[in-house]
């Protein structure tokens, strides 16, 4: 369609310059709307208007619809990012549409990428839906026009979209508006609805006609008997259709004359409707509506119990499974391993988790329920005063807190990862003007589902921070889908799963790639394999992790196993700190960071980080440009030896000189060891790498010991980083042949994490293989068969925990000498 036309017709119907003779019929005594369907009909159409379009013509175009929802493709997602877009806020639903004004699909068509705030929009289904990204409907209003409507957020990932509307279905869209497909003014138009809240669907044709005469109450629909209602309901249950089950079950409970056994099977299973939706305070009521009716009921008592379970009463729920042991029941076994998971969840919400199981559980795609902790020795999401008077929200320690000690564990509140997708796809944030990538477009999705269903939730998730420049919520709003706030608040709440989860399991898979390529890996290869990988890891939500505060040399460190976060302690805290997460890997330079932290909400609005370590920085501008110096020299001296293939040693020397590094060193030597980090750090493996070369093993071994020990007070025992830091040690043991040191370090690696993603047999494997790779380069510059075995031999005693014998190199040498002599 050429909107252009549109426009200018519109333009000169207000100037008054609108021609009234025209050749292809005329404009003669004819209205506003009516000048306006010629106008349409002279451009290419871009829906059915019944006054001017034939029957023939209609049913073209319900075959064209039905051809797109048979032969539904994935489109070029790159064309919305070409395309200009106008931004567009849905924002929030009406209150009520008695008070809005009837509108037309017409009279929607004369503004374009315009919410009719004030309008209402009647229509009913006409055609069966469709499903691409968005839900599609092919509906018409009461002067017989019909326009595809695209939904977004309205129908969940595993819900089918023709359980929710049928043919004559009718609805009523509050705030409607239309836009261009993929924002091409040459095609057609559709009506698009982002806010569920605003697609309102009539269960009878009574109530949505005196929905249409403005009355707010209209008549009561006729309702069925309540055991159809609940065989209905029934059905839908084992269709997995969980919002329709509930939907029949509230109609049967509100039936007139409905009996105590249809209350009593109703109310039951609504329970366990709303156990599967994660409404647990809505299946608690339930449960005890049947146990009010009939004490004994065994299924509502179990469903009492999961439901109390879920809110972190395992003791309570534990005390209702154990007198259910004493009925003689078919569920016995089911009770039994209700029993076992209310003593799992009593010993998590003390904070003892089995994080190997749970590792186990997640590779599996195994979905298994587990309780949220909070330690004692902290307070989450309090107001931390500063010396200047003002006051900022985030977590501090009310008591001292020992290194590594868990401070809390949570489930997200919501959680997506692209692998898991059904249908790839990148979508345009209307709000920001940018693109959003498969997660966050998922993500966006899951919340408005979720606030859908329960919008209870709300008050929970718009208690997170949307940037200090976006407005607080209204209390009025609490209970009300906004679009543009869960957006801005994903800009700076959400996690990206971090890439020390998975690194075991992608660095063996990028070492597996080489070994087949015969060759090392371009540096444009492993950018692109990143960027995929990034894609395919998870993100989400978790309310009480969003409230930890950002710091260069964090006192915590936040890891993820599936959709459950861990934060721990990675040093002593003292009682009063803050307690602080890092939002960027540990290793990133101070110039990058403060690039990264200024567009953090949206571009060129966010903060400028005050931690520790920046401030020092800041104080002592000699270190910043030490900093920065340090860095250049070591990304020099990096990409010589990745794409060069020269021995680190070397490049070290020729980025940096010996003494230039230990001048630099020096400097940062009377502060902390979370400050010297990540400088000192570089610099210890640069100054490690000349030691080796030089044969040097002992003072090699202490330089990397020390840089293992500055990187354990920023990191703790977790990540990539780290390992690579105990793998070091290890290569640098071996050449000084402290085998108990080196077998301490691997075991430490081995027994940390992520080896357990994979199976068995190849989490061995891996082991071996990355141990080979980053162990090796630290122990010699030449490298043998014998050296390889002596490696091999100890990574075997690893995995099979079996501790080096002292004086095993010596005897071996004593047999060979005998053999030799024979």
């Amino acid at each position: 369609m050429d909107e252009r036309a549109i426009f200018e017709f519109l333009h000169a119907h207000q100037s008054g310059t609108m021609d009234s003779s025209n050749s292809s019929g005329g404009g003669d005594g004819l209205d506003f709307f009516s000048q306006l369907k010629l106008a349409r009909q002279r451009t290419s159409p871009v829906f059915y208007h019944a006054s001017h379009c034939s029957v023939t013509a209609r049913l073209g175009f319900v075959r064209t619809y039905e051809s797109l929802a048979k032969n539904k493709t994935k489109g070029d997602c790159t064309q919305y990012v070409k395309s200009f877009r106008p931004a567009v806020e849905h924002g929030v639903a009406p209150s009520s549409i008695a008070d809005l004004k009837q509108v037309s699909i017409l009279q929607v068509a004369t503004q374009v990428n315009k919410i009719h705030t004030e309008s209402v929009l009647f229509v009913s289904v006409i055609h069966a839906p469709y499903r691409l990204v968005g839900t599609s409907i092919l509906v018409e209003d009461d002067d017989q026009n019909c326009i595809m409507l695209t939904l977004y957020n309205y129908i969940g990932n595993d819900e089918d979209p023709n359980d929710v509307f049928h043919v004559g279905s009718r609805l009523a869209l509050p705030a409607p508006y239309m836009r261009n497909v993929e924002d091409d003014r040459s095609k057609n138009l559709l009506l698009r609805c982002d806010n569920p809240q605003c697609v309102l669907i009539y269960d009878s044709k009574d109530e949505w006609l005196a929905a249409k005469r403005g009355e707010k109450g209209g008549p009561s629909p006729q309702i069925e008997h309540p055991s159809l209602l609940r065989e209905k309901g029934n059905k839908e249950f084992l269709r997995q259709n969980f919002q329709g089950a509930s939907k029949f079950y509230s109609l049967a409970l509100c039936s007139k004359g409905i009996q105590s056994n249809d209350k009593v099977a109703c109310w039951s299973n609504r329970a366990e409707v709303r156990l599967r939706q994660g409404r647990w305070e809505e299946a608690e009521e339930d449960a005890q509506s049947v146990l009010s009716l009939q004490d004994d009921h065994v299924k509502a008592k179990l469903r009492l119990a999961k439901a109390i379970s879920r809110q972190g009463k395992s003791s309570k729920a534990l005390v209702i499974a154990v007198q259910l042991l004493d009925h003689q029941s078919v569920q016995d076994r089911c009770i039994r391993d209700f029993i076992s998971e209310c003593r799992r969840l009593r010993e998590e919400e003390e904070g003892v988790y089995d994080e190997k199981i749970m590792r186990r559980d997640v590779s599996h795609n195994r979905k298994e329920f587990h309780a949220d902790f909070v330690s004692s020795s902290a307070d989450v999401g309090v107001l931390i005063s500063t010396p200047s008077g003002s006051s900022y929200r985030g977590c501090k320690a009310v008591e001292a807190i020992a290194q590594a000690d868990l401070i809390t564990a949570s489930r997200a509140f919501a959680f997506t990862r692209s692998s898991s997708s059904k249908i790839p796809s990148l979508d345009y944030n209307v709000y920001e003007r940018s693109v959003d990538t498969q997660n966050t477009t998922q993500l966006v999705g899951d919340i408005v589902q979720l606030l859908k269903n329960n919008p209870c939730l709300g008050r929970e998730f718009y208690s997170l921070s949307a940037g200090e420049d976006y407005p607080v919520v209204r209390p009025m709003d609490l209970d009300k889908i906004d679009l543009a706030r869960i957006r801005r608040i994903l800009n700076s709440n959400s996690f990206s799963e971090a890439y020390e989860n998975e690194a075991i399991v992608d660095k063996w898979e990028q070492l597996q790639k080489t070994k087949n390529l015969g060759r090392l890996m371009t540096k444009l290869e492993l950018e692109q394999e990143q960027a995929a990988k990034k894609e395919l890891k998870g993100s989400g939500v978790w309310l009480q992790e969003s409230k930890f505060n950002h710091s260069c040399t964090p006192n915590c460190v936040w890891t993820q196993i599936g959709d459950h976060m861990f934060i721990r302690s990675t040093r002593a805290i003292k009682a009063g700190e803050e307690l602080c997460i890092s939002y960027t890997p540990v290793d990133t330079s101070y110039e990058n960071c403060q690039r990264f932290f200024a567009n953090w909400v949206k571009p060129n609005v966010g903060f400028i980080c005050a931690c520790e370590r920046c401030h020092m920085l800041r104080q002592h501008s000699n270190l910043l440009y030490l900093e920065a110096e340090v860095e250049e020299a070591y990304q020099k001296a990096a990409e010589e030896v990745t794409l060069s293939g020269v021995p680190m040693a070397k490049a070290g020397d020729r980025s940096i000189s010996s003494n230039r590094r230990r001048q630099i060193m020096a400097a940062f030597a009377p502060f902390p060891l979370h400050l010297q980090h990540n400088t000192v750090v570089k610099l210890l493996v640069l100054e490690g790498a000349c030691f080796k070369h030089r044969g040097d093993d002992a003072e090699a071994l202490n330089a990397y010991e020390r840089a293992a020990d500055i990187g354990y007070a920023v990191r703790g025992g977790t990540g990539f980083g780290y390992f690579t830091d105990l793998w070091r040690v290890t290569g640098a043991a071996m050449a000084c042949k402290k085998l108990d040191l080196a077998y301490h370090s691997l075991k430490t690696i081995w027994d940390a994490r992520d080896f357990k993603a994979l199976p068995v047999t190849e989490a061995k494997t891996a082991f071996l293989d990355l141990t080979l790779k980053y162990a090796t380069p630290w122990w010699k510059d030449d490298f043998n068969i014998e050296r390889q075995r002596r490696l091999e031999s100890l990574v075997k005693d690893v995995c099979s925990e079996k501790c080096p014998k002292k004086g095993a190199q010596k005897s071996n040498r004593k047999k060979k000498g005998r053999n030799k002599s024979r």
